[in-house]
C-alpha cells in the first residue's frame, strides 16, 4: 500500500532569486533521503510562491523495506585459534553486533576467509520514519542568506509561519524549534487568507486552488507570458524579450494579474537603456516596442491581487515611474553638463581598493596595460585603446550611473557619442565590460577587448599581490570570473600572446602597491591561470587527459593551447592512436630523471639505432616547420611516421646495456625523440587503456 506525501512551508516572503534553487534542492534531498531509509516511492514534484516551498511525493510505501545485510569480521585465521576455538578477536566482533560467537559464519572473500554476521533490520512505518526525515530536508536547505528570527536558532531566508505535511489523511507530526507541523494551510495574502485545515494529501491542490493560489511555477509562468503578450497587442506593440525577468516576476506573485500602463511621451528622448532599466530593473516592468523595435509610451505590470478598480493600481504604478524617469531627466541633463574626460579627475577620489589604491590609479595602470598589449596584437589601434581607456570609467561618477548603477559603460557610451566621440571609442566603453558571465559575448571592438583585458589583469594580479586569492566558494573580487574572461577575449580575437609576460608587465606596474613577493605572486598567478584554461577546456567536453597533456607545458598561450588541443583531439580518433601512444610513452618513461646527452651516429652500432637516428632527424625537420607555423594536426602526422623506427629499436637493442657508452647514446637517441614529442604535448598524460 502507498499514499501521497505533501509538505508545505508557508513562510514571510522568500526573494525570488531563492527560490528556483530551493525547488531543485528540495527534490534531491527527498529522493536521498527516502532512498536511504528505503522507502519506495513515485514522483517527487515541487513548487514554489513567495509565500510557500512544497514537495509533493507519490506513492510512498506505507512502510519501509526489510534489510538483511552480512557485517565482515576479522579474517578466520585472526578469529580462531589452531584447535577452532574462537579467540577475543572473534567474541569482541560478536559483542559488538550484538550476537554470540555462535552465530558467526565463514565467508570467502577475494582476501580470503573471513568471519561474518548476517543482520537482520525489520520493516518500520514510514509514517514514523518521516516525522525525522521531514525536519532534516527543511534545515538541510540552503539559501544565499538566512535569518534567525525572535529567540530561535533555526536558520531560513524568511519567517516560516506554518508548516502543513501530511502522508496520506494522517499529519506527519513534528517540531522545529515550537513550530508545530499539522493540516492547517494559508491562502494568498489578500484574497483568501484563510487558515483551511485539509482532510487528506489529496485534497491538497484542490485547497490551494479554492484558496487563490496558483502553485505551479509554470502555470504562472505561461499565465503571465500570455496576458503580457495580449496586453501589447492590444496597442499594437510587442514586450522587449526577458524570460529573466519573466522568471523573477512568476516567484514575485501567487495570482498574477497583468496591467497596462502609460507614461509621457517626452521620457522617450532619454537613452533607451535608461527607460528599460528603470522599468525592469527597479519596477520589474515589460517594456513596449513597436513591430520596427522602437520604444512605446507603455508599460506593463503584474499584480498580485485583484482589486475592485485596476485604474487604481495603474495610476499608482505610472507615478512611480514617472518619478523615476523624471529624475533620469534630470540627471541626463546635468550629466551631459561634464565632458567625460575632465570626470577622469574626479576618478581620484574614487577608492578602488584600500591598498591598491584609487581608481585613476588603476585606470593608470590598465591603460598602461592595454597598450603593451596593443603594441603586440593591434598596432594600428593603438591610439583608439588609448583613448577607450581614457574614458572608460568616467561614468562611474556621473548621477545617472550613480543611481542605476547596471547602466555604466553604457552611459559612458551614451555621453561619448553627444560629445563627438569616435563610434569605435564610444563601443570600447560600454565592451570593456565584457563578457559579463560566463558563455558571455566579448568586446565587439579592439580598444574595448585590450582595455577589458588590462583593466581585469590588473585586478587579478593586484589582488593576487596583496594576499587576496580564491578560496573554496569564495571570491569576492570575481578572480575566476576574470581570469576566465581574460582567456575567452584572447581566444576569440585570436590575439597570440604571452600570459606569463602579460602578468609579468601588471606586477610591475603594481610595484608600489603589493607587499607579497613578486616571484611567488607570478608562480602562484601562473598555476592559477593555468587552472582556469583547465576548467574551460574540461567544461568544453575536451578529454581530460589530452586536455592535461597540452596544458603541461603549452598552457602560456591560450590560442596556441587550444589549437594544439584541438589538434590532439583529431588525432585520438585515429584507429591506431593507442598503439602511438604507447610507443611514444615506451620512449619517455625509459629515460632517467636528469639525464641529457646528444645522440651520435657513430656511436650507432646497431641497425636499429641507425635506422631510428635517421627517420627522427628527417621528421625533426619536418615537424619544427610545421609546430612553428602552428599546424599540429600536421606535425602530428609526422611523428606518427617515427612509431615503425621506434618499435623497431626497442626490438633490435637492449637500451639499458651494461656497456655505458652504448647506453648513453641509445638513451640520448630517445632523448632527442622524447624532445621532439614535447614540442606538441607531454604524452606522459594520454590515458591508452
Amino acid at each position: 500500500m502507498s499514499r501521497e506525501l505533501v509538505l508545505e512551508i508557508g513562510t514571510e516572503e522568500i526573494p525570488a532569486s531563492y527560490l528556483p534553487p530551493a525547488l531543485e534542492q528540495i527534490k534531491e534531498l527527498a529522493a536521498k533521503e527516502l532512498a536511504g531509509q528505503r522507502i519506495s516511492c513515485g514522483e517527487i514534484s515541487a513548487f514554489a510562491t513567495p509565500r510557500r516551498i512544497v514537495l509533493m511525493v507519490q506513492k510512498v510505501d506505507e512502510a519501509q523495506e526489510a534489510q538483511e545485510r552480512e557485517v565482515m569480521g576479522p579474517a578466520v585465521a585472526v578469529a580462531y585459534d589452531d584447535k577452532g576455538k574462537p579467540t577475543r578477536a572473534a567474541e569482541g566482533f560478536a559483542k559488538g553486533q550484538g550476537v554470540s560467537v555462535e552465530d558467526l559464519k565463514k565467508v570467502d572473500t577475494d582476501k580470503g576467509e573471513y568471519v561474518a554476521v548476517v543482520k537482520k533490520e525489520a520493516s518500520r512505518p514510514s509514517h514514523e520514519i518521516l516525522s525525522k526525515v521531514i525536519p532534516k530536508i527543511i534545515t538541510s536547505l540552503h539559501f544565499p542568506k538566512m535569518q534567525r528570527w525572535g529567540y530561535l536558532n533555526l536558520r531560513f531566508p524568511r519567517p516560516i509561519r506554518w508548516l502543513l505535511c501530511l502522508f496520506g489523511d494522517d499529519v506527519v507530526k513534528f517540531d522545529l524549534e515550537g513550530i508545530e507541523s499539522g493540516r492547517l494551510m494559508y491562502g494568498h495574502r489578500f484574497l483568501a487568507p484563510g487558515p483551511f485545515e485539509i482532510e487528506t494529501a489529496g485534497d491538497y491542490l484542490k485547497t490551494v486552488k479554492n484558496a487563490r493560489v496558483v502553485l505551479d511555477q509554470d502555470e504562472r509562468k505561461e499565465i503571465i507570458r500570455k496576458g503580457v503578450a495580449d496586453a501589447a497587442a492590444e496597442v499594437n506593440c510587442v514586450t522587449i524579450e526577458s524570460e529573466g525577468l519573466l522568471d523573477e516576476v512568476t516567484y514575485l506573485v501567487e495570482y498574477p494579474v497583468v496591467l497596462r500602463g502609460t507614461y509621457e511621451k517626452k521620457y522617450l528622448s532619454l537613452p533607451r537603456e535608461v527607460l528599460t532599466t528603470s522599468m525592469s530593473s527597479h519596477q520589474r516592468y515589460f517594456s513596449l516596442t513597436d513591430k520596427k523595435g522602437d520604444l512605446q509610451p507603455y508599460f506593463i505590470t503584474v499584480s498580485n491581487t485583484i482589486v475592485e478598480d485596476n485604474n487604481v493600481v495603474i495610476k499608482g504604478n505610472e507615478r512611480v515611474l514617472r518619478a523615476r524617469l523624471e529624475d533620469g531627466m534630470f540627471f541626463f541633463a546635468e550629466d551631459r553638463k561634464i565632458p567625460l574626460k575632465q570626470r577622469v579627475e574626479e576618478l581620484k577620489d574614487v577608492v578602488f581598493q584600500e591598498k591598491l589604491g584609487t581608481s585613476y590609479e588603476k585606470y593608470e595602470r590598465f591603460g598602461a596595460l592595454a597598450e603593451y598589449l596593443t603594441k603586440q596584437v593591434s598596432p594600428d589601434n593603438l591610439d583608439e585603446v588609448r583613448e577607450v581607456a581614457l574614458l572608460c570609467k568616467g561614468d562611474l561618477v556621473t548621477q545617472m550611473v550613480g543611481e542605476f548603477a547596471e547602466l555604466q559603460g553604457v552611459m559612458g557610451k551614451e555621453y561619448a557619442l553627444l560629445e563627438g566621440v569616435d563610434e569605435e571609442v564610444a563601443k570600447g566603453i560600454v565592451d570593456h565590460y565584457l563578457p559579463k558571465y560566463s558563455g558571455d559575448k566579448t568586446p565587439g571592438t579592439v580598444g574595448g577587448a585590450a582595455v577589458s583585458i588590462g583593466d581585469r589583469l590588473d585586478t587579478v594580479c593586484g589582488c593576487f599581490g596583496i594576499g587576496i586569492t580564491p578560496s573554496g566558494t569564495a571570491d569576492p573580487y570575481g578572480l575566476r570570473r576574470d581570469a576566465l574572461a581574460i582567456i575567452a577575449i584572447l581566444m576569440d580575437r585570436g590575439w597570440r600572446v604571452s600570459l606569463t609576460d602579460l602578468m609579468k608587465e601588471s606586477l610591475k606596474l603594481l610595484e608600489k602597491k603589493i607587499d607579497e613577493d613578486p616571484a611567488s605572486t607570478l608562480e602562484a598567478l601562473r598555476e592559477f591561470f593555468a587552472g582556469r584554461l583547465l576548467h574551460l577546456f574540461t567544461g568544453r567536453g575536451y578529454r581530460n587527459d589530452l586536455v592535461q597533456a597540452v596544458l603541461e607545458d603549452h598552457w602560456d598561450d591560450p590560442v596556441d593551447a587550444a589549437a594544439r588541443l584541438d589538434a590532439m583531439m583529431d588525432f585520438a580518433k585515429k584507429p591506431d592512436f593507442a598503439d602511438l601512444m604507447l610507443s611514444f610513452k615506451r620512449v619517455m618513461n625509459i629515460i632517467p630523471d636528469g639525464f641529457s646527452g646528444k645522440p651520435d651516429m657513430k656511436k650507432a652500432g646497431e641497425k636499429a639505432e641507425k635506422d631510428l637516428l635517421d627517420a627522427a632527424r628527417k621528421v625533426e625537420k619536418e615537424a619544427s616547420g610545421l609546430i612553428g607555423k602552428g599546424k599540429y594536426t600536421e606535425a602530428l602526422e609526422a611523428l606518427a611516421k617515427l612509431k615503425g623506427p621506434v618499435d623497431g629499436f626497442f626490438d633490435g637493442v637492449m637500451v639499458m646495456d651494461k656497456d655505458k657508452a652504448k647506453r648513453n647514446n641509445r638513451l640520448a637517441i630517445l632523448s632527442s625523440i622524447s624532445t621532439l614529442f614535447a614540442q606538441v604535448a607531454d604524452f606522459r598524460q594520454v590515458v591508452t587503456e
